[in-house]
């Protein structure tokens, strides 16, 4: 049984709201990042990526964070943030192209988190973990939900169409990326009552996109209780934000893989040790997008092959994880081609998400980035459901899974 429940978030005022929030910029968003800290004053990220203003410097906590803090006092301040007097559910949509999405934004328990009632599929790394904490610590908020997914529920589905087409949207505005955002509070009683019996009726929630942020923010609220130790489990360090959409209305991309390893790749005999598990059909000039599961993309040296895994090779494969796209390339390709036997810290690999176009992953070969491209059919979220349900931990960068809900829309305040 999870717990979810309403509260009152601080967030950006009605005519500021799609100034102030911000693409959740990945670390291979530095150029846009750095682009929204240098142009736009009222950026959330001014808080969250103080150390944007310190150009070439490595991230320091005790140096950048107070310059975080300063924004956002002045946010504050200046009533481009404001505190909710009353606790509420959010109800968010944001449509991208003719792709709507739609999910109720809440706090999650993380002793729900702790005690796998909110199911995981990835690991996290111990470091980021850990400065996610260390910023929750810092700041008291954070405002980037975490994505959870839940089982389709007709209850909930007909509220949140009421709202939708029953109620004039709190914020109404289009982002420079083009994806219009809509947000209405839900702070009716009889309302909020439905969506947390609902909520309580599943048996297990899935994190869908944020594993890192549900880990520090379990970690951040280990910390308060230890300074705490008359706590009462109420109080909202025992919670983390969360947006919650279900299965069915989700999207799950690819993650493409690229190497750069120049001494295999010229090797002769490179293309004959993939075909002990593959079979390599020529496909022109082109990376291939996958079109079928258990089967792959390889480009390099501006050769395209479609990589077929051997009925013997998969007669071999066994169980949930080992069945996994992601886990036959981490295994034929990465490890046995590639010797690369730690996808989190080799430094020759990296990772594409599917959104961005397969003609990326060519540009990036072709201009010498890397040496070798390997696309992927998207993992599915009946995988990823089953994969959490066994307890089990997917490969890094399985899935690439939208939305990605804007950062500083709205903020979990411990303050």
């Amino acid at each position: 049984m999870a717990k979810v429940k309403p509260f009152a978030a601080l967030r950006p005022n009605k005519d500021k709201a799609g100034e102030v929030s911000s693409p959740p910029f990945d670390s291979g968003s530095r150029d846009q990042a750095n682009f929204e800290i240098a142009h736009n004053p009222y950026s959330y990220l001014h808080v969250v990526k103080p150390y944007l203003h310190f150009k070439g410097k490595p991230k320091n906590p005790k140096k950048h964070f107070p310059l975080g803090l300063e924004y956002l006092r002045k946010f504050i301040a200046d009533g481009l943030l404001v505190r909710d007097e009353t606790p509420s559910f959010y109800l968010y949509r944001m449509i991208k192209g003719s792709q709507a999405y739609a999910g109720i934004i809440a706090m999650a328990s993380v002793d729900d988190y702790n005690n796998n009632d909110i199911l995981k599929h990835e690991n996290t790394l111990t470091e980021k973990q850990n400065e996610i904490a260390e910023h929750i610590h810092f700041y008291k908020n954070l405002g980037n939900p975490v994505l959870l997914t839940y089982p389709d529920d007709q209850s909930i589905d007909l509220l949140i169409n009421q709202y939708i087409h029953k109620h004039v949207p709190e914020y109404n505005f289009i982002s420079q990326d083009q994806v219009k955002h809509n947000l209405w509070v839900i702070s009716d009683p009889k309302d909020i009552e439905l969506l947390e019996t609902r909520f309580e009726s599943f048996s297990k929630l899935f994190i869908a996109d944020g594993h890192h942020r549900s880990a520090g923010s379990a970690a951040f609220c280990d910390i308060m209780r230890k300074e705490n130790p008359n706590f009462t489990g109420n109080e909202t360090f025992n919670y983390f934000p969360v947006c919650l959409i279900p299965f069915s209305k989700l999207t799950i991309f690819e993650y493409h893989r690229l190497v750069k390893d120049k001494e295999i790749l010229d090797d002769p005999n490179f293309l004959n040790t993939i075909k002990q598990y593959f079979d390599a059909v020529p496909s022109g000039h082109l990376p291939v997008q996958p079109l079928n599961k258990k089967e792959f993309g390889l480009y390099f040296k501006g050769k395209a092959y479609l990589l077929i895994l051997k009925p013997e090779i998969q007669e071999k494969i066994t169980g949930t994880l080992g069945n996994l796209d992601v886990s036959i390339v981490e295994e034929y390709l990465l490890k046995r081609i590639f010797k690369i036997t730690d996808s989190k810290t080799d430094h020759r690999l990296s990772f594409m998400d599917g959104g961005t176009g397969i003609g990326h992953l060519q540009e990036a070969v072709d201009n010498g980035d890397f040496d070798v491209a390997i696309s992927l059919f998207p993992t599915s979220i009946e995988e990823v459901k089953k994969v959490a349900e066994e307890n089990l931990i997917m490969p890094p960068k399985s899935t690439w899974i939208e939305p990605k809900i804007r950062t500083g829309l709205i903020i979990l305040d411990h303050g």
